[in-house]
């Protein structure tokens, strides 16, 4: 087609819209952008979002509301519509933005407009119509360069009789594009965007609204980033945050987050968007009592609010209620704060879960670790808790000093282990001896729950173990592997522990070897039982 033709077609293309009766050709510029331009051409939607984003611009810099702009898909026409907006559609023709991400734009980088187009062509819809104010453009495919075999956009500026504001108008028979384009506006966050609900939480520039359908969304300056599926929440976090901007810098395609992006932002949520408020917070109550969905598969979103909150949610009532006895969750060191690690790996702890897990397993539902801390409690807190008792039981006057005669028994005890190992006994002060390690003390205990255990003391390298009273009664042999074994600890606190674990080995090797000596004081031992 001639450049003749081309430009009385476009005229009559403007001719033909509504309020417009006069069109004068300006110009007609060929640009470097072709229809091979880019490998991936855009869908429908992002099309359509990428437009919308052009005119999401325009309100923002009119300090108009984003409900200004209007779009209509009657008669096989797209139009979109931003009245009292006015924009150089010179702009258009280069690459390049002045848009700085900084003042609340979600252009950028001045290649999405050009995309679009490009986009277009390639699903076989042509000339797109650009009106402002007085001004008017329409883009046009020209001819094939006979060398590289390409086809350039051409842009033609015309003057036409003022209209009213900014329009973007194509005309198509594609469903997906049309409907693509009424939803467009669904993509920027404004109050008056139909998923947007009732406000529940402000803080920082972020803010939470709850959602009005069944899923919620992730605004990021502006621009919807991230679907959060069967979470009807609404998070707009308003201002760029580096960690995000350096992710999102080379990001010409505005593509929803994926999982590190998503990470990222809700983390940026939860620790930027509360101030450490989250007792008692209606956000973090409305995400977690309406997510009941994604509870037992687990959700990023929940998992981060866990994360920030520690362990104050865990005293909530309203969120505690939420779960009653019906789930537990699964067991993790990173959850708890009562408990040390080499404890958590103690065949003792390790046991006590697996095996209340297994029994529980039938009976509730299973949710991730850190549900926890929610308030639902894990086999870990169990154990804890009944280790915690049982030291109050301990506490609460049910420990007394060693009789006179315990006391010779454990005097007895100590030398009996200088015999298989006076290296080991050494370590431990009951001579008052300034060459010993470790400062021991001995207490008796009356609850059957404790057959021994060590205790560090508040002092450096003091340490008290609880025997229970029963023992002094017992068999030489009962009594004395007891002993070593709490004695062992000082080598590593939890039975699971490498060093606890090769200590006691070591003791027994001895032990063995040495079995003479064992018969010998289990033989005296009768002498020193209470």
């Amino acid at each position: 087609m001639t450049n003749e033709k081309v430009i009385e077609k476009c005229k009559n293309l403007l001719l033909d819209l509504p309020n417009i009766t006069k069109v004068e050709h300006l110009e007609s510029k060929v640009s470097n952008i072709t229809t091979a331009w880019s490998h991936k051409a855009w869908s429908p939607e992002q099309i359509a979002r990428d437009i919308g984003a052009n005119f999401y611009d325009g309100c923002i810099e009119a300090k108009l509301p984003i409900d200004n702009v209007k779009i209509t898909t009657d008669h096989d026409q797209v139009v979109v519509h931003s009245p009292n907006t006015k924009f150089s559609l010179k702009k258009l023709f280069f690459l390049g933005s002045s848009k700085t991400g900084e003042q609340g734009y979600v252009g950028k980088h001045g290649e999405g407009f050009k995309l679009s187009i490009v986009s277009l062509a390639r699903i076989s819809v042509f000339d797109p119509i650009n009106i402002s104010g007085s001004d008017a453009l329409i883009i046009t495919i020209g001819n094939e360069d006979l060398e590289t075999k390409l086809r350039p956009l051409v842009f033609n500026y015309f003057k036409i009789n003022e209209q009213n504001g900014t329009f973007f108008i194509v005309n198509t028979i594609s469903d997906e594009l049309k409907d693509a384009f009424k939803k467009t506006m669904l993509n920027f966050f404004h109050l008056k965007n139909e998923l947007v609900g009732e406000l529940l939480h402000e803080h920082n520039e972020i803010e939470c609204y709850k959602s009005n359908t069944e899923h919620g969304y992730g605004f990021y300056c502006g621009l919807k980033r991230i679907e959060i599926k069967n979470i009807p929440i609404i998070i707009n976090i308003k201002k760029p945050y580096a960690a995000l901007e350096k992710l999102t810098a080379q990001d010409r395609d505005r593509a929803n987050f994926g999982t590190k992006l998503q990470s990222t932002f809700y983390n940026i949520f939860c620790r930027g968007g509360f101030g450490y408020n989250f007792n008692g917070n209606d956000a973090i109550y409305h995400i977690i009592s309406s997510s009941k969905l994604t509870w037992k598969k687990g959700a990023p979103l929940l998992a981060s609010i866990s994360n920030h909150s520690y362990t104050r949610l865990k005293k909530d009532p309203r969120i505690k209620k939420l779960f009653g006895k019906e789930y537990i969750s699964e067991s993790k060191f990173r959850y708890t704060g009562a408990i040390t690690w080499s404890d958590w790996y103690s065949t003792k702890t390790q046991g006590y879960v697996l095996k209340r897990d297994k029994q529980l397993k039938d009976k509730k539902i299973m949710l991730p670790s850190y549900f926890a801390s929610f308030g639902v409690e894990s086999s870990l807190d169990a154990f804890i808790r009944n280790k915690e008792n049982t030291e109050k039981r301990i506490k609460n006057k049910k420990t007394a000093d060693l009789s006179t005669k315990e006391n010779k028994a454990i005097d007895f005890l100590f030398k009996a282990s200088k015999k298989i190992n006076p290296s080991f006994a050494n370590l431990f002060n009951r001579d008052d001896e300034d060459n010993n390690l470790y400062e021991v003390k001995f207490r008796k205990i009356f609850c059957k729950e404790l057959l021994g255990e060590l205790k560090n003391n508040n002092e450096y390298n003091s340490k008290t173990v609880y025997l229970h009273k029963d023992l002094f009664k017992a068999s030489f042999g009962k009594i004395f592997s007891t002993f070593l074994h709490e004695l062992s600890h000082s080598h590593g606190s939890g039975d699971g522990e490498r060093e606890f674990s090769d200590m006691l080995t070591v003791l027994l090797q001895n032990s063995i070897e040495k079995n003479s000596i064992i018969s010998k004081y289990s033989k005296e031992w009768s002498r020193y039982r209470v």
